[in-house]
């Protein structure tokens, strides 16, 4: 038994060393602190504090379910549009998607597997194996972003409940697993044309000229690939790369809403504000889509996206904060800021995940500062934002903004590295293997192994400070 005493030593040691805590139930990893990254005021901040993140996340989570998540489970559209809320009888699969990967941050499944359901009865397109994009309107096309979200949503969901962290879940036959392998393959093969991401699964070949760069969720490729090997998206990735790097305004760090593959203006986007070309209510998206990338897989294009950013975040080292915060605003195709964004906190959050994802110490513990942080969470305690701008009345706003503070926190991380492999392997002596309610496990080779007993909640009770299995092997 020495070994599975050193085994929990090892584990309680992990626990102590943890600073930041956060909602998953496992223990925060140590490669998602990044106080080495922050600025000095919001690290002190945070020893006084050291629940901030978590505890403003939970706030900001209970005031979205409250305001957002209808009745029947889907995501209700609201907004503000001359002076008046709408879209509170309307839902988008991007809502569905928002709520479904903070859900699964914030370790409530019970809201996950609502809103997952939701969907599943309201916009799920059986034949086409995607999600509608509106409803109650039922648009037979899907909006790739959001079956990006809601798919690395279930993979997430679905090594949660492989590592006994959720309950096991089935309806009907459907899984986690099922849908989002479903999912993959039409993302795939429906929503990628010459290994270029369309906007979605309807465009046909026009849709290599209309590009949504704030849909190049190009770390979630790689945990798709990760999960599974009957798709490959490997060049799909590269060509988001390579679409990115073409942009006119790339070395500022800024992205349009819509391009062509050569970075040039999309064939329908005349109508659209900026002809498309302006990084506005869509293309703020890319500094926290890229950033991701950066900050879970280190990919070099995705850092030298992030570095880019600085650029436009020119004033991060002003002793006046609010200059910076000004920056992380929206860009006509001019590059020129939008007045009515400048500061907003939606906006900042994308901009400081990009800040955070550059790794430049420098840049990022400029931008990072405990000022620019209290101009994301506001004044008040219910919901990110002002009130005096009528933030909490944007679910859209709300929902990438708790995303991005998720990000910075270190409380967004590749959940699918964290928990999909089993391990802390024991090996021991057959007499002395541990009692209890064991499941016998072949291992690679042969190796006859056993998972560890559960605990009263059905939960193994010998696991690896992630909240891996442990696996005991007989020699």
């Amino acid at each position: 038994m020495a070994v599975l005493a050193g085994f929990l030593l090892g584990v309680a040691g992990t626990l102590h060393s943890q600073v930041q805590p956060w909602n998953l139930p496992y223990v925060r990893p140590a490669n998602y602190n990044y106080s080495s990254l922050y600025a000095a005021n919001l690290n002190t901040y945070l020893t006084l504090k050291p629940d901030f993140f978590k505890a403003r996340l939970q706030t900001a989570w209970t005031f979205w379910k409250a305001n957002f998540i209808s009745s029947n489970g889907l995501v209700n559209h609201r907004r503000l549009e001359n002076g008046s809320i709408i879209g509170t009888n309307e839902a988008v699969s991007e809502g569905q998607g928002y709520g479904m990967l903070i859900s699964v941050l914030l370790n409530d499944q019970a809201t996950f597997n609502k809103i997952f359901e939701a969907a599943n009865s309201n916009l799920w397109d059986s034949g086409k194996k995607s999600y509608r994009w509106t409803w109650p309107n039922g648009s037979a096309g899907a909006a790739t972003d959001a079956d990006l979200d809601i798919c690395l949503a279930l993979v997430f969901a679905d090594e949660m409940q492989k590592a006994h962290l959720w309950q096991t879940y089935s309806s009907g036959g459907l899984t986690y697993n099922s849908r989002a392998m479903e999912m993959m393959q039409s993302i795939k093969n429906n929503m990628t044309s010459s290994n270029y991401l369309l906007p979605g699964d309807t465009w046909g070949g026009d849709g290599v000229n209309n590009l949504n760069p704030s849909y190049f969720a190009t770390a979630w490729f790689k945990i798709f690939d990760a999960y599974q090997k009957t798709v490959d998206f490997t060049a799909v990735i590269d060509n988001c790369y390579a679409v990115l790097a073409k942009m006119p305004r790339y070395s500022f760090g800024q992205a349009p809403d819509w391009c062509t593959s050569s970075g040039g203006q999309a064939s329908q986007a005349g109508s659209k504000p900026e002809q498309g070309l302006g990084m506005l209510s869509d293309g703020i998206r890319t500094p926290y889509r890229i950033g991701m990338d950066a900050i879970w897989f280190k990919d070099a294009r995705a850092i030298a996206y992030c570095k880019n950013t600085q650029k436009t975040v020119t004033d991060y080292a002003n002793t006046n904060a609010n200059l910076a915060a000004a920056e992380m605003a929206q860009y006509d195709k001019s590059g020129v800021a939008t007045t009515e964004s400048k500061g907003s906190f939606d906006n900042m959050a994308m901009w400081m995940t990009a800040i955070l994802g550059s790794g430049d110490v420098t840049y990022t513990q400029g931008g990072t500062r405990s000022e620019l942080f209290s101009r994301i969470i506001g004044t008040l305690d219910t919901y990110l934002g002002t009130n005096e701008l009528r933030d909490d009345v944007f679910y859209y706003k709300q929902s990438i903004g708790i995303l991005g503070f998720a990000a910075l926190g270190g409380q967004f991380p590749n959940i699918q590295a964290d928990v999909k492999t089993p391990v802390g392997i024991g090996y021991i002596a057959p007499k002395a293997r541990p009692t209890g309610n064991l499941i016998e496990k072949l291992l690679p080779g042969g190796t006859q192994g056993f998972l560890s007993p559960n605990d009263a909640f059905g939960r193994p009770a010998y696991r690896d400070a992630m909240g891996r299995t442990a696996i005991f092997v007989v020699p």
